[in-house]
C-alpha cells in the first residue's frame, strides 16, 4: 500500500497533527452530511470546524482511478484553479488517496467547514429568492469560461462566511475561453440547475432564475436558452426516472453504507498541494 498526501502549506500543521492516515479520516467521528454505497461527507466540530469527504470504491469500481486522479483530488484542484482565476469557493486543505499498484482503494478532500453556510437547494426552501442569486452568480461563472460539471444547487454553496454564491462540489469542472459562448457544457450547467429545483417550489421560482441568468446581454433569451437546454432536462430525467425504478432490484434492503477502509501500514508521500506554472 501506498498513501500520497497533497497538503496546502497553511493546513499542513493542523492535518499532520491529526495524522496522515486515509482510513483513519475515513472513521473520524463527526456529523454525516450525505452519504451513498461508497463515499460519504463528515462535518467534523473541531477547531476550525472540517469537512471530511471521503470514497473507498467498491472493488468493481476502483480500477476506474488506475493511475488517475480520484474523484476527491479533481475537486481539491478545480477549486485551486478557480481561486487563481478569481472565482472564490472554498480553499482545499488537504487530500489523500491510497493505492495499491496503482488502484485507488480510498482517498479523503479536507477543508474548512462554513458552519453558516448551507447549499442552495436547502436555502431556496425558505428564500426563493436564492435561485436568482445563484443564477446570476452561474451567469458570471460561466462567462468567465468555467464549467460546473454537476451544477445542482446542492453543489452550489451560499451564505456564511465566504463570498456568496460559490461553487462545491465539482470533480468535473473545467474551463473554456472566456465569454458568452453556449457550448454543451454550460448547457448541461443550465440544465442540471434547473432539475435540481426542489420540486415544492413554484415552477415560476426557476422561470425567475432563468430570467435572471439572461439579464446581462450576449445571450438569447430564457424562452430560447430554455428551448435549447429542454433535451438535456429530459434526459436527466429519464436518468433520474431509470434509477428510481430500477432501485429496488439492486438495493432491495436499500442503500448499502459505504464502508471505510481497514487501518493499514504502508509508505505515505508527502506534497505541496498547489498548481504547476
Amino acid at each position: 500500500m501506498k498513501e500520497t498526501w497533497w497538503l496546502a502549506d497553511e493546513a499542513r500543521a493542523a492535518i499532520e497533527a491529526r495524522g496522515l492516515d486515509v482510513a483513519a479520516w475515513m472513521h473520524a467521528e463527526g456529523a454525516v452530511l450525505s452519504s451513498d454505497r461508497q463515499s460519504a461527507a463528515i462535518h467534523i466540530n473541531a477547531q476550525p470546524p472540517l469537512l471530511v469527504k471521503w470514497r473507498a470504491p467498491i472493488p468493481g469500481r476502483r480500477r476506474r482511478a488506475f493511475l488517475r486522479p480520484s474523484r476527491e483530488r479533481r475537486e481539491a484542484f478545480a477549486m485551486l484553479a478557480a481561486t487563481r482565476r478569481g472565482l472564490p469557493c472554498p480553499e482545499p486543505w488537504a487530500v489523500g488517496e491510497r493505492r495499491r499498484f496503482g488502484v485507488l482503494q480510498g482517498a479523503v478532500y479536507i477543508r474548512r467547514f462554513d458552519t453558516e453556510a448551507q447549499t442552495a437547494e436547502n436555502a431556496c426552501l425558505e428564500d426563493a429568492s436564492t435561485l436568482v442569486d445563484a443564477a446570476r452568480a452561474l451567469r458570471a461563472w460561466h462567462d468567465l469560461g468555467f464549467r460546473h460539471g454537476d451544477c445542482y444547487p446542492k453543489n452550489i454553496l451560499v451564505g456564511g462566511g465566504g463570498v456568496d454564491p460559490r461553487p462545491i462540489g465539482c470533480p468535473y469542472a473545467r474551463w473554456i475561453t472566456s465569454g458568452a459562448v453556449i457550448d454543451r457544457a454550460r448547457k448541461k450547467d443550465i440544465a442540471q440547475f434547473l432539475v435540481g429545483i426542489p420540486p415544492s417550489l413554484d415552477p415560476e421560482d426557476g422561470a425567475r432564475a432563468l430570467n435572471a441568468y439572461v439579464e446581462d446581454p450576449g445571450l438569447p433569451s430564457a424562452e430560447a436558452l430554455h428551448a435549447q437546454v429542454q433535451p438535456l432536462i429530459e434526459g436527466i430525467m429519464r436518468k433520474k426516472a431509470h434509477r428510481i425504478a430500477t432501485r429496488p432490484q439492486r438495493e432491495p434492503d436499500g442503500p448499502p453504507k459505504p464502508v471505510p477502509l481497514p487501518p493499514t501500514a504502508g509508505a505515505v508521500r508527502v506534497v505541496t498541494m498547489r498548481l504547476p506554472g
